[in-house]
């Protein structure tokens, strides 16, 4: 047998050594072996399961690789984004060293999730040698993929942008997290919404591939209680220290707060009581329950031999939920202080909505707003006995507006009248001839044909025409376009643009402090920019204002005043028009940073007489139209003496 040196006998056991399988841990080994918790409590402690024994279940269920998607949702403040998205994105990335695809509603996040939760994760373990030491992620900045010394890369996704941006790059595993952020697709956008987009990404992998959703529960139609619901629905079961039963405490087991009659008081009595037997339990006996708890899915129970009964629903969706009675970060007493302060929110709805969504992870449940729940075939009957094209004869001012598409335009005409009555007069569309010439073209064709309609008007009673007192085009397509056509066309026409969260602009509105150099006029959830380079005013709205204010109009009954009424016509000749009315509706949905809010959102595509009909209201409004309370989207209107203009004329003066 040839002799080995002994720095040659240490080198050949390396090398057998290094060519031996590895054995890959699980993700709770991998968790408790190499994480470090970064900041908070327990800022530079290694992670352990026994702090939040939820993790403990969640890893289990994650590493017995018997699904696809795994889907996370608890309460905020409970280690959620570290166990469901921080960890198992650097598991995959050093552990089994492969890349992994990260979704966020917007990449503005990227920059953020890398710096704040990424980062200071991988700072505090051995991995740190395989930061990047130059290009992105190196020095801070904005990143779209961070490339590690190992080989692996973390790119990120976004559900912004054009769909070209999420088309191009492929992962077998893939994290999103703020999931109800990124549930609807753009309005440019041809493809799905963004969450299944990102997941074509994973799909040349098949059952190999691994998905992962953690997000705060915003609604009962978001995307995370959705997904929640439509797979396993997990709970945790915990055995009760006092009767032995598999229990699940939800809000109606904790007690005590409700006859506090300050805070102090609150937090002293509040506790959990077990759903079964009503016994007490105190903080160590919610430790030990939750330490020894087990997961059900849906339609599985405990039976009494401890034994669980029934079969996991068949389906490729872990839905793992976990509420405050799971949350050992905070005590039952902290909890029932927030319900007693709560219930004396100055905006208890807004307490109840934060209570819901962010201590007990589950969804908010909006009230029924009847602006929301308008249907076309309600719409197309709004008629009355005035024919098509003809102006009432109590009309105190005529507005019009009309907005540009590729190939069709769509108009309305509304009248403002006595008893604060509004009504659409008449509407229709214009072709567009861009298939037979350049875009720029073919809407100066469309818009000088809608303005010589304009400039005829339409029929008073006695005969006589009327035409409208001002116009808005929507400027938010081909605006240079447009702003050279009302240049030529008259005092009588005016650009405009919608300002708002549902918005192509995704700009909200800003109402101006008070008329200036470039804000020549305000009003009501509008305002006029002199644009000094164009050489025109822009008539600049609040799209979710307008939108609000037209609906309510719809939703009043017609023998009410402030109802919005229709020309005389069949309800099939109406349908398309209602159908446009109805094309975007409102909705609560829970946005990264900003909690719960409300925004308009588009339903259809064929929302092109609703956006002009708002328009028409924010003409009505330069006319002189007023919300009786302009601070809200009260259905009263009254019609008060039009405004001036900002070079001393009356709009009416055209």
């Amino acid at each position: 047998m040839l002799a080995l040196k002994p720095n040659e006998h240490s080198v050949l056991v390396r090398s057998l050594r290094d060519a031996r399988p590895q054995r890959l841990r699980s993700m709770r080994e991998f968790a408790e072996h190499e994480i470090v918790i970064p900041d908070g409590p327990f800022e530079g402690r290694r992670f352990s399961c026994h702090r939040q024994p939820y993790t403990a279940e969640w890893f289990r269920l994650v590493d017995s690789k018997n699904w696809i998607r795994h889907v996370a949702t608890g309460p905020t403040q409970s280690g959620k984004s570290l166990s469901a998205f921080v960890i198992p994105t650097l598991y995959h990335l050093f552990e089994y060293g492969e890349t992994v695809i990260c979704g966020l509603p917007d990449m503005d996040m990227a920059s953020d999730k890398w710096q704040e939760d990424f980062l200071p994760a991988i700072e505090r373990t051995r991995y740190r040698d395989l930061l990047p030491v130059k290009g992105r992620g190196s020095k801070g900045g904005k990143v779209s993929a961070i490339r590690f010394r190992n080989g692996t890369t973390l790119r990120f996704l976004s559900g912004g942008g054009g769909d070209k941006s999420r088309a191009g790059f492929t992962a077998r595993v893939l994290v999103v997290t703020e999931t109800d952020g990124m549930d609807t697709s753009s309005d440019s956008s041809r493809e799905a919404d963004k969450i299944t987009q990102l997941e074509a990404r994973t799909r040349a992998y098949g059952a190999r591939r691994r998905i992962y959703m953690e997000c705060t529960v915003s609604v009962e139609e978001g995307r995370t209680w959705r997904e929640y619901k439509a797979g396993t629905e997990s709970r945790l079961a915990l055995p009760c220290p006092h009767c032995g039963s598999h229990v699940s405490p939800e809000r109606d087991s904790l007690l005590g707060w409700q006859s506090a009659e300050n805070v102090v008081e609150a937090r002293r009595r509040s506790a959990f009581y077990c759903p079964g037997c009503g016994q007490e339990w105190k903080e160590e006996h919610r430790r030990i329950a939750n330490e020894q708890g087990v997961t059900l899915h849906r339609g599985q129970e405990m039976g009494p031999d401890r034994a669980i009964r029934g079969d996991s629903p068949p389906t490729e969706t872990l839905g793992f939920r976990w509420s405050a009675v799971n949350n050992l970060f905070v005590t039952a007493g902290d909890v029932g202080a927030d319900e007693w302060q709560a219930t004396r929110s100055a905006n208890e709805d807004n307490a109840e909505r934060e209570l819901r969504q962010f201590v007990w992870a589950v969804p908010h449940i909006p009230p029924k707003l009847d602006l929301s729940s308008l249907s076309f075939e309600q719409i197309s009957r709004r008629v009355i006995a005035i024919p098509r094209g003809i102006v009432p004869s109590d009309c105190l001012s005529l507005s019009a507006a009309i907005d540009i598409g590729k190939y069709l335009a769509h108009w309305i005409a509304i009248a403002w009248c006595q008893e604060e009555r509004c009504h659409v007069v008449d509407y229709g569309r214009l072709e567009v001839p861009g298939a037979e010439m350049a875009v720029e073209k073919a809407i100066l064709v469309a818009l000088r044909q809608f303005r010589d309609l304009c400039e005829l008007g339409w029929k008073r009673p006695d005969g006589s025409m009327r035409p409208p007192e001002l116009v808005l085009i929507d400027s938010g397509y081909q605006a240079p376009t447009v702003y050279g056509f009302v240049k030529e066309a008259g005092r009588r026409f005016m650009p405009a643009i919608g300002r708002g969260s549902g918005q192509q602009s995704n700009h909200n509105y800003q109402r101006p402090k008070g008329a200036g150099s470039q804000t020549i006029w305000t009003g009501d959830g509008c305002h006029v920019s002199r644009l000094e380079v164009e050489g025109v005013d822009l008539v600049e709205a609040n799209a979710d204002f307008w939108k609000s204010f037209l609906h309510a109009r719809i939703a009043t009954p017609l023998s009410t005043a402030g109802a919005l009424s229709l020309f005389n016509a069949s309800p099939e000749e109406h349908l398309s028009l209602a159908k446009h009315l109805t094309s975007e509706k409102q909705v609560e949905e829970f946005l990264a940073g900003k909690g719960t809010v409300v925004r308009w959102v588009r339903q259809s595509r064929n929302n092109h007489w609703f956006d002009a009909a708002y328009n028409a209201c924010v003409a009505g409004c330069l006319l002189g139209i007023r919300s009786s309370d302009s601070d809200s989207n009260s259905p009263d209107v009254v019609v008060n003496p039009p405004v001036t203009r900002p070079d001393g004329r009356g709009w009416l003066d055209v």
